[in-house]
Parts: C-alpha cells; structure tokens; sequence
C-alpha cells in the first residue's frame, strides 16, 4: 500500500512540475510587459523583465554609455536605447505575416 501511495504523490508531483514549465514557457516578449518599461528604467532592471537581449551593441565615450538592444521572438521586437545605464527610448514592433 505504501508504494502506491508512494507512486501516486510521485506521478502526482511530475504532472504539476510539467504543467508549470507549460506555463512558465510563456514569451517575455510581449506588448504588457514592453509597456512596463519607463524611461529612466535601469537596465538591470529590463533584463529581470525581459532577459538577455538578442542583440546589443554599446558605445562609450568621455563617461558617457550608450547601447542599443533589442528583444526578438517570432514575429515581435522590442528596441531599447539606454544611455548611462538607464532607459531613454523605446520601441514595440509586430510584423504582420502576409499569405
């Protein structure tokens, strides 16, 4: 009786973890979350939302910084232009796929 129960909290615990990877899987890059973005946003801050950019390029110059990334999936792209670290303009694009 003991390893029915035994297999019964095991299956029961690897269906839960399964169905909460399903949803964790969710895309970040998304028109709510792009709009949590504010100016002045830190950019630690849009990696915590976001995640790691799938391009970035950045410039320094005399103590000033400059980078430029951008956050792609499918069809969706979100720009982001920090300057000194910090959240300066922003972007939301979606191609519309035509047949």
């Amino acid at each position: 009786m003991k390893v029915d129960i035994f297999k019964a909290v095991t299956s029961g615990a690897v269906v839960l973890m399964v169905v909460g990877l399903l949803f964790s899987c969710e895309s970040r890059i998304n028109q709510a979350n792009f709009e949590k973005i504010e100016p002045g946003m830190t950019r630690a801050a849009v990696l915590d939302l976001l995640g790691e950019p799938t391009e970035s390029s950045s410039v320094n110059l005399a103590g000033l910084s400059g980078t430029a990334s951008e956050w792609t999936e499918g069809d969706t792209t979100i720009s982001i232009q920090f300057f000194n670290g910090k959240v300066k303009f922003k972007t939301f694009s979606k191609s519309s796929k035509k047949p």
